[in-house]
């Protein structure tokens, strides 16, 4: 037979592992409980909701309405189902000062979407690309400010001034130059600066690279 000092150890033993076990567990169950609750399906949708208005007042241009879904809660980094978060909507769509409001509201700037190659888990574009590939000179130098590389590449290897220069955009490649960007920089796939700023067509901006170089 056991001691009674070897019983109370064992006892003891079996006390800890519960309540160890209900440290793990208790968590888990009130985590789900909480998901399956009506109350958070409802905040979940509200969320959603204020999100969905977020990205209309992008989409539409209406400031006035993004400053007031931002005050009320909505996500500044809310996203399209193609992974555009607000910031990329504004910027493709030239819409600087919406662009500006977001950034300075702490939209995320390396927020890649969905148009990389996920088989070979390549990221997409974040806004500073396409603020590059649309010449949005102001929009890029508010996130150069920040902090972003100019020489910040894509799933390719591409610069950004290769994507400003292919596009015709003297003013982007000019600033990009200004920050640093380098001239003779070379894509994964062998293409140069000059190979991008000669199917531009203009000759301003492949005098740009051919100074700096």
């Amino acid at each position: 037979m056991r001691s009674t000092s070897e019983a109370e150890m064992g006892t003891s033993s079996k006390a800890s592992k519960l309540l160890v076990l209900g440290l793990f567990v208790a968590p888990v169950v009130l985590t789900v409980l909480v998901l399956v609750s009506p109350w958070f399906r409802s905040v979940r949708a509200s969320q959603i909701e204020r999100n969905e208005q977020l990205l209309q007042a992008v989409e539409s241009g209406d400031i006035e309405q993004l400053q007031r879904v931002l005050t009320g809660g909505a996500v500044v980094n809310a996203r399209t189902k193609s992974g555009l978060t607000a910031l990329s909507i504004a910027v493709i769509r030239g819409y600087d000062e919406i662009a500006l409001l977001l950034i300075e509201k702490g939209a995320s700037l390396d927020a890649r979407d969905k148009s990389g190659d996920r088989e070979n888990r390549t990221p997409g574009n974040s806004p500073v690309h396409y603020a590059a590939i649309y010449g949005r000179t102001r929009v890029l130098q508010a996130m150069l400010d920040k902090g972003v590389s100019p020489n910040l590449r894509d799933r390719n290897g591409r610069t950004l001034l290769m994507m400003a220069a292919e596009n015709g955009h003297r003013e982007t490649v000019r600033l990009l130059l200004e920050r640093g960007a380098d001239p003779k920089a070379q894509s994964a796939l062998g293409e140069m600066v000059l190979d991008a700023a000669k199917r531009s067509g203009d000759p301003a901006i492949l005098r740009l690279i051919q100074e700096r170089m």
